[in-house]
């Protein structure tokens, strides 16, 4: 039997619209087994069948391998919440083709893990974090594989996390992106990814707050998250430098360098919107590992 331990992510980051993502301290724990019969167990019962994420996973990976599919057991166990903007599908397709490996003696790179999981997903911006680490920049060249630059992030960074009670689906998000932007738009992202990055991996506060001032995506979406407004200016006046939407939301997520900063944002947080689940994430720097038990 094996255990697999993948992070959750905040993709975007504010400024870098399926470019930039990172791995924060949420985690998802799979349990998988060869077996007589599938069986699912720790999710709900909808979940619990072939068309499972991790299970369509495992076998993704065995036939882009060559390998016929077999029977497991598949224990999920997950802090991550689905549908909330913290990668919860990129810790279930990671885990699944980890498992496929694993399962089958079949050695695979952390370069392979990010091209089968981005061929499932779509991006590699939740993906490559989870797998690497970190925060990742990630770009797919006309015709190739993912390329996938990672970036320390400052150990003394906090991000205050706040996931509303309300989902925020993907497809519904990009729809309220626009398609086309002037070029003075992208021209002002592409400075702000920089600093961004920047800031994250020297913890200067002050730069992440100037980079992180988005104009292709979060003025759009915030109108899908009703306590987006509220939310934002109760991190702000109580100490947090700035805030994004974390991947397409719900989740909301602040950044300071305070610990004692972080914990009374989080009793104000959650004294104001009671029905919002809170916590105080770091950087995971791992990215997603693999045990045999």
């Amino acid at each position: 039997m094996i255990r697999i331990t993948v992070p959750a992510t905040s993709a975007n980051l504010g400024i870098g619209y399926d470019t930039l993502g990172m791995a924060v301290s949420l985690y998802a724990q799979i349990q998988m087994d060869r077996a007589d019969t599938l069986t699912i167990t720790g999710c709900p019962e909808e979940f619990r069948n072939a068309h499972n994420m991790v299970y369509q996973a495992f076998v993704y990976a065995l036939r882009a391998w060559g390998e016929e599919s077999f029977p497991v057991s598949i224990d999920i166990q997950t802090e991550v919440p689905v549908a909330r903007g913290l990668g919860s599908s990129s810790t279930l397709v990671v885990a699944g083709i980890m498992g496929a490996a694993a399962l089958t003696g079949h050695t695979i790179t952390r370069e392979e893990l990010v091209a089968l999981a981005t061929a499932l997903e779509g991006h590699p911006d939740n993906v490559a974090p989870a797998i690497l680490g970190a925060a990742v920049c990630s770009f797919t060249p006309e015709g190739e594989l993912p390329r996938c630059l990672r970036y320390d992030v400052s150990p003394r960074l906090r991000f205050i996390t706040v996931i509303p009670p309300y989902e925020v689906h993907t497809s519904e998000a990009r729809k309220v992106v626009p398609q086309e932007v002037p070029l003075s738009t992208a021209v002002w992202q592409m400075g702000r990814i920089a600093g961004l990055t920047r800031g994250l991996e020297t913890g200067n506060l002050d730069l992440i707050a100037a980079a992180n001032d988005d104009r292709l995506q979060e003025p759009y979406r915030r109108e899908l998250i009703p306590d987006y407004d509220a939310i934002r200016a109760t991190c702000l006046a109580g100490g947090a430098k700035t805030l994004w939407i974390s991947g397409s939301g719900s989740t909301l997520m602040a950044v300071t360098d305070d610990t004692i900063v972080a914990k009374f944002l989080q009793v104000r947080l959650r004294e104001q919107f009671p029905s919002c689940e809170t916590h105080i994430l770091t950087c995971d720097t791992e990215g997603a590992q693999i045990e045999y038990l």
